[in-house]
């Protein structure tokens, strides 16, 4: 309550200490950057941008634009009107944030008047709520972070496993067999990402050399077919 009169008391100060200058405009209160004043000829009008929004004078006087913090810069002991906290997604109305768990780099959330929606940083990235951007993990810039495990709706999730092909190669985007289905078998992109990809129809996914291969080199899988081929079966791409 007294940090709150505190911010009030300045606010009503830095009022009676603005001034207008000659020309028409909007100009910003040089103590709180949410802050900012309408001058018209003569008449000064007291503004506030929405929360979470700060005044943004990049385009000159004649502009009257509020922005996000990360594209504006704001002076180091600049103030800002009370948060407006929705929920936990949400601490000020506007603006990008960390997901509630500090342990989730990845989820964040984009809040719009209160309403929050949930986005997701793409393979190899987290996010930083200092740019409101995604950014590769490997600098170092969040700690902490938890991979996010990725559940098909069968169940199947990557194993943490580093899979040597048989060229002697280690693969960037691992394959698993699908127990209960010979031809289908599971890609996991980047180690992390799963998704289900059939083999061409007359032909079975190989687990020892995690290729597609005739059924009569995977004894477990030598009647997958029926004599007709095509009978019963859905061709999935690779």
């Amino acid at each position: 309550m007294h940090r709150l009169l505190a911010i009030l008391f300045l606010g009503a100060a830095a009022a009676q200490q603005f001034s207008c200058p000659p020309d028409d405009g909007f100009y910003r209160d040089p103590n709180q950057c949410d802050k900012y004043y309408d001058c018209y000829r003569g008449t000064m009008t007291e503004k506030l941008c929405p929360d979470g929004l700060v005044f943004d004078d990049a385009q000159g006087p004649r502009v009257e634009q509020c922005n996000y913090p990360f594209i504006v810069s704001c002076p180091d002991n600049s103030i800002l009107q009370a948060a407006q906290p929705v929920g936990i997604e949400c601490p000020r109305m506007n603006g990008y944030f960390e997901h509630e768990d500090p342990t989730n780099c990845v989820d964040y959330y984009e809040c719009t008047g209160g309403v929050p929606v949930t986005r997701t940083c793409a393979a190899g990235l987290v996010f930083d709520e200092f740019t409101g951007t995604c950014q590769w993990e490997h600098t170092g810039i969040r700690s902490g972070c938890i991979a996010k495990v990725i559940v098909l709706a069968d169940g199947f999730s990557c194993p943490n496993i580093t899979q040597i092909h048989t060229n002697g190669q280690e693969l960037d985007h691992s394959r698993h067999v699908k127990p209960d289905d010979c031809r289908f078998f599971y890609v996991c992109e980047d180690g992390k990402f799963p998704r289900e990809v059939g083999c061409p129809i007359g032909t079975v996914f190989n687990a020892d050399t995690l290729n597609c291969d005739s059924p009569d080199n995977v004894p477990e899988c030598a009647n997958y077919y029926p004599s007709d081929p095509q009978e019963g079966r859905v061709v999935l791409g690779l």
